[in-house]
C-alpha cells in the first residue's frame, strides 16, 4: 500500500471512529486556490458531534460545519487534491503528510501518550464551551489581527489573552441565545457605544462565518477618529454588512427594526438609554455591560438600609449592584427573560456583570404574571430605599412602554 493510499484510510478510519481532534492543511497544490489554510476541529451543534471547517484567505475566514459522512468526503479532497501538507491528529496518533513537488507522498505517524483521552469540542447550542473556544489561540482569525490582539501566525499576545477571554465569553452569551433571534430574514445589530469594536467585529465573525447567518451591524460612537480606524479594518478584510458611525443612543434611528441591542461599559445613565431603546425597537435580545452607575448612589441616604449604608465605599458597590437589580427587574416588567451573568472573571475586570435581555415570545399567563411581580419587586424596593424613579423606569413610562399607574 502506497502512503497516498496508506493516508486516506487513515483519514477515512479516523473519520468513521469519530476520534479526530484537530485536521490542518496548508501549503496550496495551486496557486488558484483561494484558500491559504483549512482548519477542521469537532464542534457541538444541538448536541450532535459535528467537524468544522474553517477556511482561511489572505484576510478572511470561512466556516463551513459537516456531518461525519460528509466531512470524511472532503477531508480525503482536501488530503489529496488541495492541499501539500497534512496533520491530523487523533485520540491516539499524530498523523502528518506532506506532498513533494513531483506529488509524492510522504508520511510518518507518532503515536500519542495520552491515547484513548477523549474527544474534547466545543459547542453551538450547547454548554460544553469552557475549554475550547468558539476563536482558538493559534488559528489565525484576522478581525483579531487587525485590532492587535493576534499576532499575523495566529498567536495571541499575552497582553492581550484577557481581552481574547473576553471576546470569547462575549461569543458564548450569543450563542446560548441564537435560537431566539428571528430565522427567517436578515438579522440586524446595533452596537451602542462600540469603541475599538473588538465585540463589534466578533459578532459580525459569529453571525456571518460561524453561526452562517445573513446580517447587517452598525457600531455606534461618538468619536470620529474610532470610527475611522473601525471602518478601515472592515475595508481591508472586505467585510460585507458591517458598517461603524458617528453617532449615539439618542440620534440613532434605524431603517428597520433592530433585532440585538449591545450596550458595553455606558456610562452610568447611558446605559439605561440604551436599553430603553432597544425595548422600543422590540428588540429580540439585549445584551449590555452596565458601568459607573452613580445615579442611585446619588439618592440613596446614609440611613436608607444600616448598616449597610453607613460606609460609603460599601454603599458605592450596594448601589451599583442595586441599579442593576432594578433594571433587569424592569425589563421582566416589560416583557423580557432576564439575567444578570458574570461576564468575565473579576480578577480581569470589575466591570463583569452582564445584563441578558431576551423578549419572551407570549405576553399572556404566566409571562404577564411574571412581569406584574416584577414591578412590584421594583416599586417594592424603591420605597424601602426612598428613592424617586431612575432613568430607565422613567424612560420606558415616556415611551409607552410601562404604565404610570401600574406602578
Amino acid at each position: 500500500m502506497d502512503n497516498e493510499t496508506n493516508l486516506i484510510e487513515l483519514v477515512r478510519a479516523s473519520t468513521r471512529a469519530r476520534s479526530i481532534r484537530k485536521v490542518v492543511f496548508s501549503s496550496p497544490r495551486s496557486a488558484d486556490c483561494p484558500y491559504s489554510r483549512v482548519d477542521v476541529r469537532p464542534i457541538l451543534i444541538d448536541g450532535s458531534t459535528h467537524l468544522q471547517f474553517t477556511s482561511q484567505t489572505a484576510t478572511q475566514q470561512f466556516h463551513k460545519n459537516y456531518g461525519w459522512q460528509e466531512a470524511e468526503t472532503e477531508l480525503v479532497r482536501l488530503a489529496t487534491s488541495v492541499f501539500r501538507n497534512v496533520h491530523l491528529t487523533t485520540t491516539t496518533h499524530a498523523i502528518e503528510a506532506k506532498y513533494s513537488k513531483k506529488g509524492k507522498c510522504l508520511l510518518r505517524q507518532t503515536q500519542l501518550e495520552t491515547a484513548d483521552a477523549p474527544v474534547t469540542v466545543s459547542g453551538i447550542g450547547d454548554h460544553n464551551r469552557t475549554r475550547n473556544h468558539l476563536i482558538q489561540d493559534g488559528v489565525v482569525c484576522p478581525f483579531l489581527v487587525e485590532t492587535g490582539v493576534m499576532s499575523a501566525s495566529g498567536k495571541v499576545h499575552a497582553s492581550h489573552s484577557k481581552k481574547f477571554k473576553q471576546i470569547n465569553r462575549f461569543l458564548e452569551f450569543i450563542l446560548d441565545v441564537a435560537e431566539k433571534l428571528p430565522k427567517d430574514r436578515t438579522l440586524r445589530v446595533v452596537d451602542f457605544g462600540c469603541g475599538k469594536s473588538y465585540l463589534t467585529f466578533a459578532t459580525h465573525h459569529l453571525l456571518t462565518h460561524v453561526l452562517q447567518r445573513s446580517c447587517q451591524i452598525v457600531g455606534l460612537d461618538r468619536r470620529a477618529d474610532v470610527v475611522e480606524t473601525c471602518n478601515r479594518i472592515v475595508d481591508r478584510l472586505g467585510l460585507s454588512n458591517l458598517t461603524f458611525e458617528v453617532g449615539d443612543i439618542a440620534g440613532y434611528k434605524p431603517e428597520k427594526d433592530v433585532d440585538v441591542v449591545i450596550s458595553l461599559h455606558a456610562c452610568d445613565t447611558a446605559t439605561d438609554f440604551a436599553l430603553a431603546q432597544a425595548v422600543q425597537w422590540n428588540a429580540s435580545v439585549i445584551l449590555a455591560v452596565p458601568c459607573c452607575q452613580h445615579e442611585l448612589y446619588s439618592h440613596l441616604q446614609e440611613k436608607a438600609l444600616p448598616p449597610l449604608t453607613h460606609f460609603g465605599i460599601i454603599r458605592e458597590r450596594f448601589a451599583s449592584m442595586a441599579t442593576d437589580s432594578l433594571r433587569t427587574s424592569l425589563l421582566s416588567a416589560v416583557g423580557y427573560q432576564t439575567q444578570l451573568l458574570e461576564f468575565i472573571e473579576t480578577e480581569h475586570t470589575p466591570k463583569n456583570l452582564l445584563i441578558r435581555a431576551v423578549l419572551r415570545k407570549s405576553q399572556l399567563g404566566d409571562a404577564q404574571v411574571q412581569a406584574d411581580t416584577a414591578l412590584q419587586e421594583v416599586a417594592s424596593f424603591s420605597a424601602q430605599l426612598v428613592v424617586p424613579r431612575l432613568t430607565l423606569e422613567r424612560k420606558l413610562i415616556e415611551q409607552g412602554s410601562l404604565k404610570e399607574s401600574l406602578l
